[in-house]
């Protein structure tokens, strides 16, 4: 498919021929961000996007490569998220290393963020003679519409909402992989925070995350958020109360938990690479 198919140092090249062409592109590209940002209160941070290249690089297959086992690509993959930059920046560069091409659908949404960050990648690939529909976008006004066009692809790739998955999914007929960006589980028991627990809320919409509010006996509080799921990724807590801070740390069965501050600026979905690729098993007789 590609021409750097298995070289590392092919990819390393081109990985940095798409830095430099971020990085001369750079006015432009904050531009992009300061407009998404004046419609969406969204901030994107261009060393963060820049970060996501060497992030990608270090990543490595499993299984590795040997004489008996190869990885490949799936193919073409159409890219259906909440348009987030980083997460469309990250499946991008993703899929560029593990040999796939990725078509992203773009709705209304942070739009101009994401049409910047990938005509730049297309610029540089251009630069590198790579094929041309390596990387593309396309512009629906209802994202699920991509089920009349599904037959272009090899795979959709779907982050977001379970539900929302499942009911996708009875209109496809092509593979599909999923994965969800998890919920919020937050306890508060002072006004104090109320501006940071409404920037929490706002974000966790533009991310399609659900944010579970509690404020109410802390065993209570407790026992909901663990019956609600077995281990969830993050649990906030926004509280003076040592003893309570204690008890909920004890406790709670959560991957994260933050206290008294807002994770959201450090909060990454990072593509597994393990979910682009498939292995070819080798018999050699030669």
């Amino acid at each position: 498919m590609n021409s750097f198919y298995f070289r590392k140092d092919k990819i390393d090249e081109l990985f940095n021929i798409i830095k430099k062409e971020l990085m001369v592109n750079r006015k432009n590209i904050e531009k992009a961000f300061e407009l998404d940002y004046r419609e969406w209160e969204y901030e994107v941070n261009f060393e963060q996007i820049l970060s996501i290249i060497e992030i990608v690089k270090s990543k490595e297959y499993l299984p590795k490569f040997s004489k008996e086992i190869i990885v490949d690509g799936l193919g073409k993959i159409c890219l259906l998220c909440n348009q987030n930059p980083y997460l469309v920046f990250n499946f991008i560069m993703s899929s560029i290393y593990t040999n796939n091409k990725v078509e992203v659908v773009l709705e209304n949404k942070l739009l101009a963020s994401n049409k910047v960050l990938i005509e730049t990648v297309k610029k540089a690939l251009n630069k590198y003679k790579a094929d041309k529909d390596t990387v593309s976008y396309i512009e629906l006004v209802n994202k699920y519409d991509i089920v009349f066009k599904q037959d272009n692809y090899d795979l959709i790739y779907y982050f977001g909402n379970k539900s929302s998955y499942l009911d996708f999914i009875k209109r496809i007929h092509i593979d599909t992989k999923f994965e969800e960006f998890g919920e919020i589980y937050l306890y508060s028991d002072s006004k104090e925070y109320k501006n940071e627990i409404i920037e929490i809320d706002k974000w966790a919409y533009l991310n399609e995350m659900k944010v579970n509010i509690y404020n109410s006996e802390l065993e209570e509080v407790i026992k909901e958020i663990n019956k609600l799921n077995a281990i969830n990724k993050m649990s906030i807590i926004f509280s003076k109360d040592i003893k309570k801070i204690g008890k909920l740390i004890k406790e709670l069965k959560s991957e994260k938990i933050y206290i008294n501050i807002n994770p959201t600026n450090e909060y990454k979905i990072e593509t597994n690479l393990n979910n682009l690729v498939y292995k070819k098993i080798l018999k050699w007789n030669i």
